[in-house]
């Protein structure tokens, strides 16, 4: 199966590797183990392939947080996965995941669909999975095919 140029682009994005490298850096940052590094400059420096820049970047950033783990000076906790923002960033990663196959989720999806989790309240996380993830699913699936066969 050949991948679309499309799908091969979006799965070369820039954007969705920042994404996953943001959740990794979050999750330090909530163990209250500041990297202080940039999720854009670490993409930048393993896509150049330079060796040297991305054991400086590793170093520089990562040096402190992980001495700090194995002095036992700082522990770390998974009480991050309690954090809204945490998971607005993985939902964030796996809706950009999910547009490599073409699936168009709308701008604010991520945001709007663990704010209505973290809510807790049941109509308003039905209406969030509605809009943002049963919507784009149901046109992406059903819609697009009904476009392939009046054009065939």
């Amino acid at each position: 199966m050949k991948l679309s140029t499309k799908v091969l682009d979006t799965a070369n994005s820039r954007n969705f590797f920042v994404s996953l490298i943001s959740v990794l850096l979050l999750s330090f940052e909530l163990n209250d183990l500041n990297t202080g590094a940039d999720p854009g400059q670490i993409f930048d420096a393993i896509s150049s392939a330079d060796v040297g820049r991305i054991i400086s970047i590793l170093f520089v950033n990562f040096l402190n947080p992980i001495l700090k783990l194995i002095g036992k000076s700082s522990t770390w906790s998974w009480s991050f996965l309690k954090s809204a923002n945490f998971w607005t960033q993985v939902a964030t990663a796996a809706i950009l995941g999910l547009s490599i196959i073409g699936i168009q989720f709308p701008d604010s999806a991520a945001a709007n669909l663990v704010n209505s989790v973290f809510s807790g309240q049941f109509e308003t996380i039905m209406l969030a999975l509605v809009v943002n993830v049963i919507n784009p699913l149901f046109h992406f699936f059903f819609k697009r095919k009904e476009s392939q066969i009046s054009t065939v």
